[in-house]
């Protein structure tokens, strides 16, 4: 029996979430298990509560046939709360997918978005994991397809990740485009487009809002999952959670300061 968690960045009361188990559920030999937010906690990226208690509480999940838990927290709190109050130690969860999310999660969004954190703690606590985005951000009730066109690629995950053939230390981001089954391209691996917009604070009568601003026209490498999106293909991207530069740290052992290092420590 395949153990999968559910969790998003919306709430547990978002039509994402919703969608994304009952995608879900017709998959055969699983146990399906929601943890997510009370409320609303979009952008909070890797923010974990340790200022108040926890108190997950259960939820009826629109009824569904799921075993749910609202939580007082953040996206990855609620992996946590799952990973360590929720569940019996020796039955974990097999996998984590965290969305269905309101708008899409590119580039440099995978830092400030909670959909993604909470991705990147179930890997941190050694659990495969995938962050699903929608590009609806303009149309927040509309998921038109997306349902559908996420099936296979849940049925795929799933199978990987039950045969443990998902790689360590790393999460899938997935972004599906804003078009119908008829007009999708097709599935494609992508890299990060760091560069496709720019934030910007704009003075309203409350004070600064931030905005951000997208650069239509700027020079995209092929691979990367902003244009591949808007051009209709659902991206994917591995993510590692060890963001260290090897190259960069091997360059270091040039520096006096490391020589000198290594020579007191010789």
């Amino acid at each position: 029996m395949l153990r999968i968690l559910v969790t998003n960045d919306d709430g547990i009361k978002a039509l994402g979430i919703r969608l994304l188990v009952e995608a879900l559920l017709p998959l055969e030999d699983v146990e399906i298990f929601v943890s997510a937010p009370r409320e609303e906690k979009s952008g909070v990226g890797h923010g974990v509560t340790y200022r108040e208690a926890l108190a997950p509480q259960e939820d009826d999940f629109y009824g569904l046939p799921v075993k749910a838990w609202s939580v007082n927290g953040n996206p990855a709190d609620c992996v946590k709360a799952a990973y360590h109050l929720l569940f019996d130690q020796q039955k974990k969860p097999d996998v984590v997918f965290s969305g269905i999310n309101v708008g899409n999660n590119l580039g440099k969004d995978v830092y400030y978005s909670g959909t993604c954190s909470a991705a990147r703690e179930g890997v941190i606590l050694g659990m495969p994991a995938v962050a699903l985005s929608y590009d609806n951000y303009f149309h927040p009730d509309n998921f038109g397809q997306a349902k559908e066109m996420l099936q296979p690629l849940l049925s795929d995950f799933s199978a990987k990740a039950r045969s443990g053939e998902l790689a360590k230390e790393v999460f899938w981001n997935v972004n599906i485009p804003h078009v119908s089954t008829t007009e999708l391209k097709g599935v494609t691996p992508a890299s990060l487009s760091m560069y496709h917009y720019e934030d910007k604070y704009h003075l309203e009568a409350e004070g600064y809002w931030l905005r951000r601003e997208y650069f239509e026209e700027a020079n995209h490498l092929e691979d990367e999952d902003y244009p591949l999106l808007k051009a209709g293909y659902i991206t994917i991207t591995p993510i590692h959670i060890d963001s260290t530069d090897r190259k960069l740290l091997a360059d270091m052992a040039a520096w006096p300061l490391m020589s000198r290092r290594d020579s007191e420590g010789g």
